[in-house]
């Protein structure tokens, strides 16, 4: 079964309480079909901060066969190596995640998560202040079991679904979905410093991009020409790690390929891939 988990962030906020101000922001995850929803909230967005709630957000919801991301820089690593990958997506690669960026500047086509963002902030941040981010977090899981076992969800139909509740269809379909297996944590990859470092797994990654007047998309920081006549249209272009290339398509039909010379060795993802499109 593919499975389309969307992350996106929301922030920075700020609490208000008797010890100042606390500046605080806060990571959304919502399976796209199922409607479950997992949060996280961090001081900071970087990369470690993003990889531990996307981690979390696994174990809550069970692994993605693609995940959409916009083009935080947490995410992309600022593109400051043209053929190195980032750790974030890395991480998806490990876990044979086929991971997509939307096209930069185009919230909208993450509609989904952003009605869930509205939602959550005119729940928790705006009705209920909280002083601190201890008082936030558990607000939001209060919020979070209202969310999935007390709202009916507008997405969900007791014909199709046999639910209308978004953790009661979790719930049901738990055993069915991709899990991390038990004893595989972050803290394997972190060196003496602290910081990650994920191997780089066999595994494609895709990046939605809008052909410019000159014909061309960026792709990690990389001008990539395509066709003048395609000004103004989207195109698909993929990563092949393995094949060490960038397959550029439109409606499924290769446009153009372009080397990706990057010299890293190669690991097998832990969990096989499962094919699916964007």
């Amino acid at each position: 079964m593919n499975r389309d988990i969307t992350p996106i962030l929301v922030g920075p906020r700020h609490l208000r309480g008797p010890k100042g101000v606390t500046r605080f922001y806060s990571f959304h995850a919502v399976d796209v079909a199922g409607h479950t929803v997992a949060t996280s909230q961090f001081q900071d967005k970087q990369v470690s901060s993003l990889c531990r709630h996307l981690v979390a957000a696994w174990q809550r919801l069970g692994l993605p066969t693609i995940a959409q991301l916009d083009n935080e820089m947490a995410a992309t690593g600022g593109f400051r190596y043209p053929y190195s990958l980032s750790q974030v997506v890395r991480l998806h690669l490990l876990w044979g995640i086929h991971l997509v960026f939307i096209p930069p500047g185009e919230p909208g086509r993450n509609a989904t998560v952003e009605s869930f963002n509205h939602l959550w902030q005119t729940r928790v941040l705006r009705r209920h202040p909280c002083p601190t981010l201890a008082a936030l977090k558990r607000m939001d899981r209060r919020f979070l079991c209202y969310y999935h076992y007390h709202k009916p969800h507008r997405g969900l139909s007791q014909r199709e679904h046999g639910t209308r509740f978004p953790g009661v269809l979790r719930d049901r379909q738990w055993a069915t979905l991709r899990q991390i297996p038990q004893g595989v944590d972050l803290e394997h990859y972190r060196d003496s410093k602290g910081q990650l470092h994920f191997p780089l797994a066999r595994g494609t990654v895709s990046f939605i991009r809008k052909v410019d007047p000159k014909g061309s998309i960026d792709v990690q920081g990389v001008a990539y020409f395509i066709r003048k006549k395609l000004s103004g249209q989207y195109v698909m272009a993929t990563i092949f790690t393995h094949r060490r290339q960038l397959v550029t398509k439109q409606e499924g039909r290769t446009i153009k390929s372009f080397p990706f010379p990057h010299k890293e060795s190669l690991v097998a993802p832990l969990l096989p891939t499962q094919r699916g499109k964007p």
